[in-house]
């Protein structure tokens, strides 16, 4: 019972930055023959985050990079992994949605996060 306990516990703190899902997230559409594209902006630490959305088809493998960033910076993807500053996986089909934060409390920062797939 403890261990189970604990265990939630641990889940709950580790996806402080997966608050409630954001509904309006913008998508990230690649240029005809292009398999990749640079999403960019500025973020703080406290929310709204920006919120973008991926649609890839099965099998395929996604890439999540930051090209430009202080150490601070990371992302989540909703259902697959959060708090990462890089990460690759094999896809489904369908969309993914994702933000981008400061892991720690700091004022806004630019930030550039390079998305492939293929």
């Amino acid at each position: 019972m403890i261990r189970t306990t604990l265990a939630a516990i641990l889940l709950l703190g580790a996806s402080a930055a997966r608050g409630q899902e954001p509904a309006n997230c913008t998508p990230i559409h690649f240029a005809r023959g292009h398999s990749s594209a640079t999403v960019s902006g500025s973020v703080g630490s406290d929310e709204p985050f920006p919120c973008y959305t991926l649609a890839t088809g099965k099998g395929q493998t996604a890439i999540f990079r930051f090209a430009r960033t202080n150490r601070n910076m990371a992302f989540s993807i909703y259902g697959v992994v959060d708090d990462r500053d890089s990460y690759s996986f094999k896809t489904a089909a369908g969309t993914y949605k994702f933000i981008v934060f400061q892991t720690l409390r700091a004022p806004p920062a630019p930030f550039a996060l390079r998305v492939s797939v293929r």
